[in-house]
């Protein structure tokens, strides 16, 4: 077995026991507020999506299965969706999650329908044709992050700490930190950001399940809007496009970094 598989094995073995006990251990109690345990269950699914994504990511090289490898960022794509789905439940406020399986279904349909391939490289693999999978992912992970951000300002003084707890345990660290080390092995190493710093981040994404139960311990506290809202269309579409424009401006230093060769979908 190679180390990328080994460690692809590994930490989709920690993040998916990690997701089993804290779903045990903080599911119970007689004083939970209605919400909590549907909160609960959203963010442990998006969790289990990236934790068997490594799982899938470890089968694929052990098999080659260029099937096996797209079933895996299918179901990856599907973490920021739950990622949404548990700010909704968090905040009492809706932010039309369901557009983003309309996303996920379409990039599942053109995944399934083209040919890519993936290779491996240290302990983490090389997305040669994974282009548009990212690229969605990054779009639903900074529309989340900007719904968070909303929530932030809505909310009173004494619970601000909270959500900016939940963005930072949720995933917010581990992008953070697998970004430098991205950043700083492309100048020391020369790696290809755009084909390398997807895996490199799914890699790092097994550190949130230190982070999770600090949040875990405090959700009791969070003071949660007792009355329903939802965002307008217009406003969730409008904050869609703010996301867009910054992945755009992403991409637009992707030269820099020598990512021109990179695909989107064809190898």
């Amino acid at each position: 077995m190679c180390y990328s598989a080994t460690v692809q094995l590994i930490t989709s073995a920690i993040i998916l026991i990690c997701c089993a006990f804290y779903y045990y251990e903080y599911s119970k109690g007689p004083h939970q507020k209605k919400w909590q345990k549907p909160f609960l269950k959203l963010t442990i699914i998006a969790f289990i999506c990236v934790g068997l994504h490594q799982f899938f990511e470890f089968l694929s090289l052990i098999t080659g299965s260029e099937l096996i490898y797209k079933t895996g960022l299918v179901i990856s794509v599907c973490s920021p969706y739950f990622l949404i789905r548990s700010l909704e439940e968090l905040s009492n406020e809706k932010f039309h999650s369901q557009i983003t399986l309309g996303l996920i279904s379409l990039l599942a349909i053109i995944i399934f329908s083209s040919p890519m391939s993936f290779a491996a490289k240290s302990f983490h693999l090389i997305h040669n044709s994974a282009g548009l999978w990212s690229f969605a992912w990054m779009l639903l992970f900074i529309y989340w992050n900007i719904c968070a951000i909303r929530v932030y300002r809505e909310t009173d003084d004494d619970c601000k700490g909270k959500i900016l707890l939940y963005l930072f345990a949720i995933a917010n660290i581990s992008f953070i930190l697998s970004t430098l080390y991205t950043l700083g092995s492309y100048f020391v190493y020369s790696i290809n950001v755009c084909a390398e710093a997807p895996s490199i981040w799914c890699t790092f994404f097994v550190i949130q399940t230190l982070f999770l139960p600090i949040f875990l311990n405090k959700i009791g506290k969070y003071h949660r809007n007792t009355t329903t809202r939802i965002v307008s269309l217009k406003t969730s579409l409008f904050y869609f496009l703010m996301a867009a424009l910054i992945l755009i401006l992403l991409i637009a230093i992707a030269p820099f970094f020598d990512c021109l060769s990179w695909k989107f979908v064809f190898p």
